[in-house]
């Protein structure tokens, strides 16, 4: 099966939700139809803890105009929002699939050097989604660090990276990410944030990896639409070569 796997990296700003849904948008328009794509983690407005709550409500409206763009190009757009449910405020992605959401999964590591754990609530599922007939896992930055979080999603033909990894740990999210694509024996796509956003400076490197660890895709700096179209037989081919899932 052929994809149009896609990561957009851009720089939010923070606290800044009108602005960050309008750049998303053109991004997305820009798709060809049918697409799969990756926007950072907490993409609608950044760690703005003091607003967040705020930012909470606002995320049904701006996941209403995701789902519009979803359905009218058929594509598959994943990123990491503030939701509130099940009585707590978590971090939360999203996969907006043809104009409905077909999977949620809330960020399980949170983030000590940011204090997320401060504001946000733990998730505990780990779950594969099936989208569009793709087997897709989701983690969350930080969460690349536990190779047990990615080797639980090893059925997963594609794995889906929203991130706001910070400059000063950059080639720790390269190899990392390189890692569990290797490991795992799959597509890995990765979005961060770049730039100063607030008062932390985002790594970029944003990226999309073969299951054998090549890099297909990269940005360092920059607002960067990466796409690059794949086929998931290589996925196949790989397993069989080197038997370990």
């Amino acid at each position: 099966m052929l994809i149009n796997l896609a990561v957009f990296q851009f720089r939010p700003v923070l606290g800044n939700v009108e602005r960050n849904l309008s750049v998303a948008l053109q991004a997305l328009e820009s798709l060809e139809e049918g697409s799969l794509v990756v926007l950072p983690e907490m993409w609608q407005c950044g760690f703005d803890y003091p607003n967040l709550k705020k930012h909470a409500e606002a995320t049904s409206k701006v996941i209403q105009e995701v789902k519009r763009l979803s359905k009218d190009k058929s594509l598959t757009v994943v990123g990491s929002y503030p939701l509130e449910a099940e009585g707590g405020l978590y971090n939360s992605v999203l996969i907006v699939s043809e104009g409905n959401i077909v999977g949620v999964r809330h960020k399980i590591k949170l983030f000590p050097l940011y204090d997320e754990q401060k504001h946000f609530t733990p998730g505990r599922e780990n779950p594969v989604f099936q989208v569009k007939g793709i087997s897709v896992g989701v983690l969350v930055c930080f969460e690349l660090r536990f190779p047990e979080l990615s080797w639980a999603l090893r059925e997963a033909k594609v794995l889906l990276v929203p991130s706001m990894w910070g400059a000063k740990r950059k080639e720790h999210l390269m190899v990392l990410s390189k890692a569990r694509a290797v490991e795992n024996q799959c597509f890995l796509a990765l979005s961060n944030c770049w730039g100063r956003v607030g008062e932390e400076d985002f790594a970029g490197c944003s990226a999309v990896y073969s299951p054998w660890g090549e890099v297909l895709a990269f940005s360092e700096k920059g607002d960067t639409l990466l796409q690059v179209k794949v086929d998931l037989k290589d996925v196949d081919a790989v397993r069989r070569l080197i038997p370990v899932i």
